[in-house]
């Protein structure tokens, strides 16, 4: 079984990057100055809970606990996880969110998830 070539872009949503795929936030919590038009979608179920993500930032959850109960967390939403590697495999996506470092941020971790995702539905 081959993996489809899924295209998907990751960025802030204050500074999404140039390619010309949707673009989805992927937040609980809409961004402060953020315009409606920012984003083509907002699913609020592929961002981290409040409580994972504040635990995060108060530094009560490490990066590696943060990992695997984000993961808990979306994968409890196969329908939106098939969708969302159906359009990285089709159009392609950009995944955004509020500025954080790429390296400790979800949305590569989501990206992740949307790859198997993708050779799941191969």
């Amino acid at each position: 079984m081959t993996t489809p070539a899924v295209r998907i872009a990751t960025g802030s949503v204050s500074h999404p990057p140039d390619d010309a795929y949707p673009r989805v936030l992927v937040m609980r919590r809409w961004p402060r100055g953020v315009k409606k038009g920012a984003v083509d979608q907002w699913e609020r179920d592929l961002g981290p809970s409040d409580t994972l993500l504040d635990g995060y930032n108060d530094g009560t959850v490490t990066w590696e606990e943060f990992e695997r109960r984000y993961r808990d967390e979306v994968t409890q939403h196969p329908s939106l996880l098939d969708w969302v590697a159906r359009m990285a495999a089709g159009t392609g996506v950009t995944l955004l969110c509020g500025s954080h470092p790429e390296e400790r941020c979800h949305r590569t971790l989501l990206a992740d998830l949307i790859r198997e995702r993708a050779g799941a539905l191969d």
